[in-house]
């Protein structure tokens, strides 16, 4: 399958089984292949409301144009869960959209979540459950969520936690992991494994071609999905290529530098790739400069070439630190793969940026 000048070559195929199959040849279809990407949410929403236990029915939600449709569904009781939360811009499969992830509603009934046309809804269809999973396309942003709904209480709560487990490690769960589920359920989760897996890889190299060619993310990508193109390759081929030829030397991909304190504010500089695996050390010496007296610490990552969700959450751990001890944490500067990576994740503002119009040191900020 091919999309307007997309990357060529035919689904991937998995060693689980076609549900998996969809789901990870999706993270690699770029995202303005209108056909292509609905051919895969229709054949995913149907393969999951019929493989997947507990789950009776699914759809998929997407933003189309000025505003949230149903793509797929298996049944007109599902469409018209998704029509009340998309009249309401509000419920969980909105909710999934525009944070890019899952969210479990166990016992809808009970749920206190404000979301009353969706419980409203959900109630008189008699659906007890849902699960509601971002999928992704090859620019690494949701292109549709996934929503599971069941008849019966609880019958996804094993499905949600598993869900959401596989999206915080962006991997391919164990052997063990799920092994209660029937083999619906495994090839869900590890298709999306999979896919979060390809993701990172893509954002990476996406991060690295910024660096090097001093572009954007859109013209990073654009770079990208030519080498695929040209090679006739799938765009993670292309990235891993891309991360060999111009990653860092092992070692050498952080540095922290932390500056005299400037009054009660202390500046911290991060240079080079923070990424998954986090060096224990790494977060030890981010760690320690919270105990410094000062009341603020001034993050400054217009070094950071790449940062991953690994790494992003790293920061929001001593985000979270700091500002349980009184302390502000904010982020003066950042490169242009961090602002992406903030701008996916929604988390700009809690860093306070972008910044004051002066930084610690006094000079004026982009």
């Amino acid at each position: 399958m091919t999309g307007p000048d997309g990357v060529p070559g035919s689904p991937r195929r998995t060693p689980w089984g076609p549900l998996a199959d969809d789901l990870v040849s999706l993270a690699e279809v770029p995202d303005d292949a209108d056909a292509v990407v609905d051919a895969f949410l229709i054949r995913i929403a149907a393969a999951a409301a019929e493989m997947i236990d507990g789950v009776d029915y699914a759809s998929i939600t997407a933003w189309r144009g000025d505003g949230y449709t149903t793509v797929a569904a298996s049944s007109d009781l599902a469409r018209a869960v998704d029509d009340a939360q998309h009249a309401e811009a509000a419920g969980p499969c909105v909710q999934a959209e525009q944070t890019a992830a899952p969210v479990g509603v166990p016992d809808i009934p009970a749920s206190t979540m404000s979301w009353p046309r969706f419980r409203e809804q959900a109630a008189e269809l008699g659906l007890q459950a849902s699960v509601s999973v971002p999928l992704f396309a090859g620019r690494g942003t949701a292109v549709a969520v996934l929503n599971l709904y069941g008849r019966r209480a609880s019958a996804l709560t094993a499905l949600s936690a598993a869900v959401r487990d596989v999206f915080v490690t962006e991997r391919i769960p164990a052997d063990s992991f799920g092994a209660h589920g029937n083999a619906g359920t495994l090839q869900l989760l590890n298709g999306l494994g999979l896919a979060l897996q390809l993701r990172v890889a893509i954002q990476r190299a996406v991060g690295m071609l910024m660096a090097d060619a001093g572009c954007d993310a859109a013209q990073a990508h654009r770079m990208l999905r030519a080498r695929a193109v040209a090679a006739g390759e799938s765009l993670s081929t292309a990235a891993l290529q891309v991360i060999d030829e111009i990653g860092p030397d092992p070692g050498t991909a952080v540095r922290v530098t932390v500056g005299p304190p400037v009054g009660d504010v202390v500046p911290v500089a991060i240079d080079g790739e923070l990424t998954r695996p986090v060096d224990p050390a790494l977060a030890g010496r981010l760690a320690e400069v919270l105990d410094e007296p000062a009341l603020v610490v001034e993050w400054d990552l217009s070094g950071l070439w790449f940062c991953d969700v690994a790494g992003l959450r790293l920061l929001l751990d001593l985000w979270q630190r700091a500002t349980s001890d009184g302390r502000q944490m904010r982020m003066v500067a950042a490169s242009d793969a961090v602002r992406t990576l903030m701008l996916l994740t929604d988390t700009a503002a809690l860093f306070g940026y972008p910044a004051a119009p002066e930084s610690a040191n006094g000079d004026p900020l982009e």
